[in-house]
């Protein structure tokens, strides 16, 4: 861009005709074999991710993924169990004190009752989920061992 002598108008210079053109008929050319192409860069890149541990096979994210998705449903199954517990008890003591007309004191007595059902029912669930843990740890720590045992070629 320059600017005019002296009425502070600014010129524009558009490229003509045989400029566009040109610069059309002489298109860029793919790079060359001696430069690198996206796919080896891309290629590096993985193989540095997976060189420093940062890329997981499909095994691996699906086993990640099925464990963080396992433990999200049980706090889900828990805290629903809980609140669940807490309404509808509270719902049945707010019923019974309407029909005999002993406004709040049946009401705060389901509530703690409610509470007390929900955390039972939190507490025997993380108990049950446990216990199926622990079982799984065992088969998996068996079944390692007797590979183990076949590995080395034992004979029982």
């Amino acid at each position: 861009m320059a600017a005019g002598p002296a009425t502070g108008i600014w010129l524009i210079e558009y490229p003509t005709t045989a400029q566009l053109s040109s610069d059309m008929s002489n298109p860029q050319h793919p790079p060359s074999s001696e430069e690198p192409s996206l796919d080896e860069l891309g290629g590096r890149i993985s193989k540095a991710r997976h060189d420093a541990g940062l890329e997981k096979t499909a095994a691996e994210l699906e086993a990640l993924e099925k464990g963080a998705g396992a433990g999200l449903g049980a706090a889900w199954r828990i805290s629903i169990e809980i609140v669940v517990a807490l309404v509808v008890c509270t719902a049945i003591g707010w019923a019974l004190d309407y029909w005999f007309g002993s406004t709040p004191w049946l009401m705060l007595l389901f509530l703690f009752l409610g509470g007390a059902a929900g955390i039972n029912n939190a507490v025997r669930t993380a108990l049950r989920m446990d216990a199926q843990a622990m079982e799984a740890m065992a088969s998996q720590k068996q079944a390692g061992t007797v590979e183990k045992d076949k590995g080395e070629g034992r004979d029982g």
